[in-house]
């Protein structure tokens, strides 16, 4: 899929996450469920600064 934003076309970057359905309960007689990542990181960028200081 290309998408286009101010006249710039790009291709969006799309993660592939593996995700688990997990069956969490009922609700008004409903299954209620929730996706859960399987191997979810938390990646912290490098280089980040907030208002000339450098966030940790």
């Amino acid at each position: 899929m290309s998408l286009k934003y101010r006249g710039v076309d790009y291709e969006p970057a799309t993660a592939q996450i593996n995700v688990s359905e997990e069956v969490i309960g009922r609700y008004r007689g409903a299954v209620a469920t929730r996706h859960v990542a399987s191997q979810a990181k938390a990646a912290h960028p490098q280089g980040l600064k907030y208002r000339g200081a450098a966030v940790r």
